[in-house]
């Protein structure tokens, strides 16, 4: 069995590690007690082994540019619900962690359970691109463009998530304009997000009802995700992450071609209960995870 992990602390308050576990492509899942279970505690405590003893980096993101407010979103969450963690360096947030990791991690009890957002399930929809259909036309005056540096304060105010307007314009993004005019505000946007998933998908509400999120999305995974396949690569697949409840996004997710695959989660990890969590037997099985880990 194999784990791996990509981190980056200086992310912070946005997502700084994505995990993935052999054990979530597997058919069936794991065992309660089995020993393939246990080999999955043993190779998640060292991942968090590791974590706890990385350095603690200064986040690119200074202050300002952290959103806060009380206004909800569609499942009730505000942007002070979704940065709680951020005042914590003790505490990281992992994105998009599959529904079979998620109760070895809240065995190991390193699951900070007190920020609500981090208990949300979220659809991850899987997308055959082939199969997808030919984007429409736009409807008359619509044009396609991409969004500008002066656009990311808008797309920051649409969205209850923290959004870095840095990260923001190193993404691939697609915007739909009513106009030429170099004024004029976009009305409609998506992005890839660091993971090759879509993120950030908004029409604002007046555009609502006229295909333009269908549109926006078949045209983006077409058209802008070069960079996240490897060469030569027949079936192209892409995803994207609806909230469990935002039934609209999940209708237009399906009238795609997408399939809910499975469901993850946005977890806040405490890293401050992460080290030395185990004892005896089960501590040294840990150690020499730790020592493969830190040597990989």
């Amino acid at each position: 069995m194999w784990v791996m992990a990509f981190v980056d602390r200086r992310c912070r308050p946005e997502t700084e590690a994505w995990v993935f576990g052999v054990w979530e492509a597997e058919g069936g899942g794991l065992v309660a007690g089995s020993e393939r279970q246990r080999e999955a505690e043993r190779l998640m405590r060292g991942v968090v082994d590791v974590m706890k003893s990385l350095p603690l980096l200064p986040s690119i993101h200074g202050p300002s540019d952290v959103p806060d407010g009380e206004q909800r979103d569609v499942v009730g969450y505000s942007a002070n619900d979704y940065r709680a963690h951020a005042g914590n360096p003790e505490i990281m947030l992992w994105g998009a962690v599959h529904e079979r990791t998620v109760p070895i991690l809240l065995g190991l009890g390193v699951v900070a359970l007190q920020f609500r957002a981090g208990m949300m399930p979220n659809h991850t929809f899987v997308f055959d691109v082939a199969e997808m259909p030919t984007p429409p036309q736009l409807p008359k005056g619509l044009i396609w463009g991409e969004l500008q540096p002066q656009h990311l304060a808008l797309v920051r105010s649409r969205t209850q998530i923290p959004r870095q307007e840095r990260t923001m314009a190193d993404l691939p993004n697609l915007a739909i304009f009513p106009s030429k005019l170099a004024t004029a505000a976009p009305i409609a946007w998506a992005f890839v997000g660091l993971d090759g998933s879509l993120t950030t998908l908004h029409v604002e509400p007046e555009w609502r009802g006229r295909g333009l999120a269908k549109a926006m999305t078949t045209k983006l995974f077409r058209e802008c995700m070069d960079g996240f396949w490897e060469e030569g690569v027949r079936t192209k697949w892409a995803h994207g992450y609806v909230v469990v409840g935002n039934e609209a996004s999940a209708r237009m997710c399906r009238s795609l071609g997408g399939n809910a695959a499975w469901e993850c989660y946005w977890l806040r990890v405490d890293l401050g209960k992460g080290y030395n969590m185990a004892s005896g037997a089960n501590r040294d099985a840990s150690d020499e995870c730790f020592k493969e880990i830190r040597a990989v």
